[in-house]
């Protein structure tokens, strides 16, 4: 499978992972050939991206952390809980919890050290999959910090609910932050608070849980909100959570318009150590989630380019890459960045063919 911006399909591309509505169900399967009247569907989804399968990216596979499937399930059940939450039935939420037991069970079980990213999502589907991804993440962070699963079911379910008090907020809180006026804002900031007293009204939430949508917003050098916390008095669930929580956004909700490369995406995070984000936190982050997700397309040093084909455990930001010719668009050969030190990634691009 390979990357590929929705501007560049063209008839008779086939798709290698499957496109999904905002209700859950397969508007178009693995395997299907593109039409024009496919391709248009697929804009009119609102997608940037999708992963298709041709010669050149013949035995790339997916390496999500977990399975889409498991996703799309978790998303109806969270959808429903939410629904019920909203109206005060905070009780008949406990299928979430099941929902997420399973999940973590899946997350254990991933062998990857390192894992790729690299979810097909459109804006309608923001804050559904917004707080799975956030749990999901912070799971996988949780589980490099040997976490036992008694812990992770607090942490996974804190991170989930993470933004619950955003359903009491009366504002869309779906924009970008840093566009608010300060009356939003302050608004805003009523999320954690309120977050936290819901989710000790749900059965089998705990109080740490309830913890993490309270001090999710605080930051390590103590400039956060609500409680304005420092360093360690800041619950470490919620400094993991923190970090899954700027990683989702930035990659989902940038104003309009706007992106980072995933590569950057990493780098403002670890700019950000010691100030917003616990510094070990963020050097687990970055030694489990890949800069260059597989599938990418790439511009090397060598005035070539190429497709990331497999991921170096070892060295996040040297993985194996598919040299193409950018002529013909041929493979030429794979190659192993870890040994080939002369060569660099310059920059993240789309492949045309």
């Amino acid at each position: 499978m390979r990357r590929i911006h929705v501007d560049k399909l063209k008839e008779g591309m086939i798709i290698s992972k499957p496109i999904y509505s905002s209700n859950g169900i397969i508007l178009l399967s693995e395997g299907v050939q593109l039409s024009d009247r496919y391709i248009e569907k697929i804009i009119g989804t609102g997608l940037q991206h999708i992963y298709i399968k041709d010669e050149l990216s013949s035995g790339i596979n997916d390496d999500e952390i977990i399975k889409e499937e498991t996703k799309i399930a978790t998303k109806k059940v969270l959808q429903d809980s939410l629904l019920k939450i909203k109206s005060g039935c905070f009780a008949s939420s406990d299928g979430i919890i099941k929902q997420v037991e399973g999940m973590i069970r899946e997350i254990v079980a991933n062998p990857r050290v390192m894992v790729s990213v690299q979810e097909i999502r459109n804006r309608s589907d923001y804050s559904l999959m917004h707080a799975i991804n956030v749990s999901v993440i912070s799971c996988l962070l949780g589980k490099k910090m040997k976490y036992n699963e008694t812990q992770l079911k607090h942490l996974a379910i804190g991170a989930l609910f993470h933004d619950l008090g955003k359903v009491n907020i009366k504002m869309d809180c779906t924009r970008y932050r840093e566009d608010y006026i300060e009356q939003e804002l302050n608004l805003y900031k009523q999320h954690t608070d309120e977050g936290f007293e819901m989710i000790q009204l749900i059965p089998d939430a705990s109080l740490l849980s309830a913890n993490v949508a309270r001090m999710h917003h605080e930051n390590f050098d103590g400039t956060g909100f609500p409680l304005g916390l420092k360093g360690d008095a800041i619950h470490e669930f919620a400094r993991i959570v923190a970090v899954a929580n700027e990683y989702d956004n930035l990659i989902y909700n940038l104003p309009f318009g706007t992106s980072l490369k995933h590569y950057e995406i990493i780098e403002v995070i670890i700019a950000k150590s010691f100030t917003s984000f616990d510094p070990k936190v963020v050097r687990i982050f970055a030694n489990s989630i890949s800069p260059y997700p597989l599938g990418s397309g790439v511009i090397l040093s060598n005035n070539q380019i190429g497709i990331v084909s497999k991921i170096n455990q070892n060295f996040p930001t040297r993985p194996f890459i598919r040299m193409v010719d950018p002529d013909s668009l041929k493979l030429i050969e794979e190659i192993d960045l870890s040994t080939n030190p002369s060569i660099l990634i310059l920059d993240e691009k789309d492949i045309d063919k």
